[in-house]
C-alpha cells in the first residue's frame, strides 16, 4: 500500500516498510460489523468486532468457515491465542471469557464474571500445559488454572487500580496496564517484580480538557515484548523500554529479577500501538486537530532510541497510512498487532498490513520515483532473489523512460544490454526512433555480429539517413558489413536523390561506396577520381585496379601527385613508362615528379628520358639539377650546356665543361663570374693540373684580390715563388704581408713536419730492425721429421747412422732449410721459398 511523504524532502526517502489493505472476505465482514480487536498467529489472524463475533481468518483476509468461536452478547474487547495456534481464548463487555479449540473442543470453557472483561492473555505454552493457565482483566487481574484435580483455581494477581486494560503473556512473566501504570508478573517465582507508573516516576491522572473525562479512557496503555525480557510501553505522548534483570541475591526467598527503564522520551504524537521492529521501534501515531475539521490520517514512525541519552530518539521515518474513515475516529479507535514479520493496524472499519520490504518493493520504489537506471543495476544485483522482476521487464521500463523524456543517446548506450538478442524489441526500438527522428543514435549499437536483425530493419535506419544525414549516411556504408542490407535497394535510393542533386560529393562518394560493394569497381573509381576521394589509392590496391591506371594517369596526379607516383612505379608492368610520359607531355610538373622519383627507384630506368629530366630539373628544381648532371651518364653534354648557358647557371656550365675536357674554359667561366678565387682554387684542386695552377696565376696576375687568396690558398700546390716573381712590383697588393707571412708560417709548418715524421720513421725503423733481430737470432730444431724445403724429403737421413755420410744442411735465417745438394750453386744468397722460386706444400 502506497504511503504519503511529509515533506519534500522525505519524499525521495525508501520507506521502510510496504502496506497492502487486508481484503477478500474481510471486507463484506467490515461492511455490516466493526473490527475491535485482532491475534495474530503464523498461520491465520483472529478477529474481533463490535457484535460479539471472533471471525478466524487467513493472512489475506478469507474467513475460515470450518473454524468457529462462540460469540459474545457485546462487543470482544480482547483475543489472545496459545503458542500452537490451537486454542483462542476472547473476552466482552458481557463479562465472559470464552476458550475455544481449533481442533479439539476438550478443553473449552466459558468463564463469566459479573463485570466486563477488558482484556485476556492465555498462557504462551496453553495446548501443552496441565495447568491450563489464563489471566484477564476486569478490576482485577485474575489468573485461572486448574489443580491436579482438574478442578478451576481463581487467583486475583491484583487489584484496586481501576480497569485492567491491556495485558500480554511472553516467557515467564505477564505484564497489564490499569488507570495507574503498568505491572510485571513473574509466574516462575509467583511475585510482582515492578510497577512502572504512568508517567514518569510517579505519574498522575490527566484530565483531558475538551471532553471533560478521564485520558486513560481515551489514550489507553498500549504494551508489547520486544522479547522475553524487554518490553514496550506506548501511553498516550510517553514511550517507554524496560528491561527486566537479574538480581544477585543469597537469600532464595528475596526477588532476584527487577526492572529498569533503559529509556524513556516523550514524543509528539499520541501513541494508540506500539511494536518492536529490530532495534527500532514501531509507533502508531494519532496527531490531534485544533480545528474541528476532524482527525488527521494516523502516522506510522519509526523511531531509534539514543543509547547516549535515554531521554531521546531519532526518527527515521513516518508513514500516514490510508486507513477508511479516519476523520470519525479517536486515538482509542486504533489498536496495533505484530508478530515476526507483520504489523497490522486495525481501526473499526479497516485493518491494514505493513511487512519488510524486499528486494522486489526496491526495484517498485525505484520505479515509482523514476530511478530507472538505480532499478535496473538493483535487478542485476538481486538476481535470482526476485520474484516478480526481470531484468528485462526493467531495462524496458528504463528504455521507455529514457525515450519520453528524449534521451535517446542513453537509450542507445543501454539498448545492448538490456535487449540481449530480443529480436522483436530492437525493432520496436528502431521504429520509436525513426518516428522520432534520432535514428542517428543507434546506428552504432544495433546488432551487426552472429545476431542480426531483418534486412528490412536495417534499410529503414539507412533510408531515414538518407533523408536527413548525407554524411551519416555515407558513415554507416563504411562501418557496417555489406550483408547487413540489400546493395541494390539502397544505391537505388540514392540514385533517386542523385537526379536531384547530381554534384552532391557526399552521396557520390556513398554512391561510390556502394558500387564497390557491388563488385562495380569502375564505376566505383570513376567517382572516387571525380570527386578526389582520399580513399581513391586504397580502392585501387584493395581491389587491383591497376589496370584501370592507364586511363587514369592525369587524375590520379591531379588528385595525389605523391602517392600516384608510387602507385605508378609499383606497377610499370599495367603502366609502362613511355604511357606516362606521352599523358604528363602536358604537364611538366606532374611529369618531373614522376620522372625524379623513377630516377630515385633507378637511375638506369628511362634513361631515354635523361635529356627531357634535365629540361625539368632546371625549370622546376635547379638543386637537383646538379646532382643529376654528376650521377648521371645519359644525356647529351651540349645539349645540356646550352640549356644552363640559358639559364645561366654557372656550377653546372663549370661541371659539363670539366666533363667535356675544357677545363680551361671552366675555369675561365669561374674567374668571369665569380669574385672570390676560392671557387677557383677549389677546382684547381679538383683537377690537380700544374698547369692549371699556372693558368690561374695567369688570369690572376692584374687582380690584386685574387693575387692575396693565392699566395694563401697555393702554397701546398705550387711552389709560391713562381707567383711572387710574377706580380708587378708597382702592384699594390691588400693584406700582402699578411699573406707572405701565412705562406712563411706555413712553410715553416711543413718543415717542422717533415722533420718530425723522419724521426718518427727513423723510431719505427729501429724498433723493427730489433725486432727483426730478436726473431732472427731464435734457435732452429732440425729432427726426423724436418723436410727439406725444396725437395720434401727428410733432412736427416733415418738409415745410415755414420756422421760422415750425413747431407749437408743449408738454413736461412727465415728458417726454411734445404739440402745442400737441393740449392742452386749460381744462387746461394738467399732463400728461394722467400724469393718464389720454389712452391712446395
Amino acid at each position: 500500500m502506497a504511503s504519503d511523504s511529509e515533506s519534500s524532502e522525505e519524499e525521495w526517502e525508501e520507506p521502510k516498510l510496504k502496506y497492502d489493505r487486508m481484503g477478500n472476505d474481510l471486507l463484506e465482514i467490515l461492511r455490516t460489523d466493526a473490527a475491535s480487536c485482532i491475534a495474530l498467529h503464523s498461520k491465520f489472524v483472529a478477529l474481533g468486532t463490535h457484535w460479539g463475533i471472533v471471525y478466524i481468518l487467513d493472512h489475506s483476509g478469507n474467513n475460515n468457515t470450518s473454524k468457529h468461536c462462540k460469540p459474545h452478547a457485546t462487543s470482544v474487547t480482547g483475543i489472545s491465542l496459545d503458542g500452537s495456534g490451537e486454542h483462542v481464548a476472547s473476552c466482552s463487555d458481557d463479562g465472559t471469557v470464552k476458550i475455544t479449540g481449533l481442533y479439539l473442543d476438550e478443553n473449552n470453557q466459558v468463564i463469566t464474571e459479573d463485570q466486563p472483561v477488558k482484556s485476556v492473555a492465555l498462557d504462551p505454552n496453553y495446548s501443552h500445559s496441565s495447568s491450563k493457565q489464563i489471566v484477564y482483566g476486569t478490576n482485577e487481574l485474575v489468573l485461572l488454572e486448574k489443580t491436579w484435580l482438574g478442578r478451576n483455581k481463581r487467583t486475583v494477581l491484583h487489584g484496586g487500580e481501576g480497569l485492567v486494560r491491556c495485558v500480554k503473556w511472553r516467557g515467564s512473566y505477564i505484564a497489564w496496564a490499569n488507570d495507574l501504570g503498568v505491572k510485571i508478573y513473574d509466574m516462575k517465582q509467583r511475585r510482582r517484580i515492578t510497577y512502572i507508573p504512568r508517567v514518569g516516576a510517579g505519574g498522575t491522572n490527566r484530565v483531558l480538557p475538551k471532553l471533560g473525562g478521564t485520558r486513560v479512557e481515551l489514550y489507553p496503555a498500549h504494551i508489547a515484548w520486544k522479547d522475553d525480557t524487554t518490553l514496550l510501553i506506548g501511553w498516550d505522548k510517553d514511550i517507554k523500554v524496560c528491561a527486566i534483570r537479574d538480581k544477585p541475591s543469597r537469600d532464595s526467598r528475596a526477588p532476584t529479577k527487577y526492572c529498569v527503564v533503559v529509556h524513556l522520551f516523550k514524543t509528539d504524537f499520541s501513541c494508540c500501538g506500539i511494536a518492536p521492529l529490530g532495534d527500532q521501534i514501531a509507533a502508531l501515531a494519532y496527531m490531534e486537530e485544533d480545528n474541528e475539521a476532524g482527525s488527521t490520517r494516523p502516522q506510522l514512525r519509526i523511531l531509534e532510541p539514543n543509547a547516549a541519552d535515554k531521554e531521546s530518539f531519532t526518527e527515521l521515518s513516518r508513514d500516514a497510512l490510508s486507513i477508511r474513515g479516519y476523520q470519525t475516529y479517536r486515538c482509542k479507535d486504533y489498536s496495533l498487532q505484530h508478530d515476526s514479520t507483520e504489523i497490522y493496524f486495525v481501526s473499526p472499519k479497516d485493518i491494514v498490513v505493513a511487512q519488510p520490504r524486499d528486494e522486489d518493493d526496491r526495484v517498485d520504489w525505484l520505479l515509482h520515483i523514476n530511478h530507472h537506471r538505480e532499478a535496473l543495476e538493483a535487478v542485476k544485483e538481486f538476481g535470482k532473489r526476485l520474484k516478480k522482476h526481470t531484468y528485462m521487464e526493467v531495462g524496458l521500463l528504463y528504455l521507455d523512460h529514457l525515450i519520453d523524456s528524449h534521451d535517446f543517446t542513453e537509450a542507445a548506450s543501454v539498448a545492448p544490454q538490456i535487449l540481449g538478442n530480443n529480436m522483436n524489441h530492437w525493432e520496436g526500438l528502431v521504429h520509436r526512433c525513426i518516428k522520432a527522428h534520432q535514428v542517428s543514435v543507434i546506428t552504432a549499437v544495433l546488432p551487426r555480429g552472429d545476431f542480426r536483425l531483418p534486412q528490412a530493419c536495417y534499410e529503414l535506419v539507412l533510408e531515414e539517413l538518407l533523408k536527413t544525414n548525407h554524411k551519416e549516411f555515407e558513415k554507416l556504408l563504411n562501418d557496417w558489413p555489406n550483408d547487413l542490407y540489400n546493395i541494390v535497394t539502397i544505391t537505388n535510393k540514392v540514385l533517386t536523390y542523385l537526379d536531384r542533386d547530381s554534384h552532391n560529393p557526399v552521396l557520390l562518394a556513398a554512391l561510390a561506396k556502394l558500387y564497390a560493394a557491388d563488385q562495380r569497381f569502375d564505376r566505383a573509381l570513376s567517382i572516387y577520381l571525380r570527386i578526389q576521394h582520399p580513399d581513391t589509392f586504397k580502392l585501387i590496391r584493395k581491389h587491383n585496379l591497376y589496370a584501370a591506371l592507364q586511363d587514369n594517369v592525369v587524375a590520379l596526379m591531379r588528385f595525389g601527385e605523391g602517392e600516384a607516383v608510387v602507385l605508378l612505379l609499383d606497377h610499370m608492368e599495367h603502366v609502362p613508362i613511355d604511357k606516362v610520359v606521352a599523358d604528363l607531355k602536358r604537364k611538366p610538373d606532374y611529369l618531373h615528379k614522376y620522372l625524379h622519383a623513377l630516377y630515385q627507384r633507378d637511375s638506369h630506368l628511362g634513361s631515354e628520358y635523361h635529356d627531357l629530366q634535365l629540361q625539368l630539373y632546371a625549370q622546376f628544381d635547379r638543386p637537383k639539377l646538379l646532382p643529376f648532371l654528376k650521377s648521371s651518364n645519359y644525356y647529351k653534354l651540349e645539349t645540356s650546356l646550352e640549356i644552363c648557358k640559358e639559364r645561366g647557371y654557372v656550377d653546372e656550365q663549370v661541371f659539363l665543361l670539366s666533363r667535356m675536357g675544357n677545363a680551361s674554359g671552366a675555369l675561365a667561366l669561374i674567374t668571369q663570374n665569380e669574385e672570390n678565387v676560392g671557387r677557383a682554387v677549389e677546382f684547381c684542386k679538383e683537377q690537380n693540373d700544374s698547369e692549371l695552377w699556372l693558368e690561374l696565376i695567369n688570369r690572376s696576375i692584374h687582380k690584386p684580390e685574387y693575387i692575396r687568396g693565392l699566395l694563401e690558398n697555393i702554397g701546398t700546390h705550387v711552389d709560391p715563388i713562381i707567383l711572387i716573381r710574377r706580380i708587378p712590383s708597382s702592384m699594390e697588393i691588400p693584406g700582402l704581408r699578411d699573406a707572405i707571412v701565412k705562406i712563411l708560417q706555413d712553410y715553416s709548418m711543413q718543415t717542422a713536419l717533415w722533420f718530425e715524421c723522419r724521426k718518427v720513421l727513423s723510431s719505427d725503423v729501429i724498433s723493427l730492425l730489433r725486432k727483426q733481430l730478436r726473431v732472427n737470432s731464435r734457435p732452429i730444431s732440425i729432427d726426423e721429421e724436418r723436410s727439406c724445403d725444396a725437395c720434401g724429403r727428410p733432412l736427416l737421413c733415418q738409415n745410415n747412422g755414420s756422421v760422415a755420410d750425413m747431407p749437408v744442411i743449408v738454413t736461412f735465417l727465415c728458417h726454411h732449410c734445404f739440402h745442400d745438394d737441393c740449392l742452386p750453386s749460381q744462387n746461394r744468397s738467399s732463400c728461394n721459398v722467400c724469393r718464389g722460386n720454389i712452391r712446395h706444400s
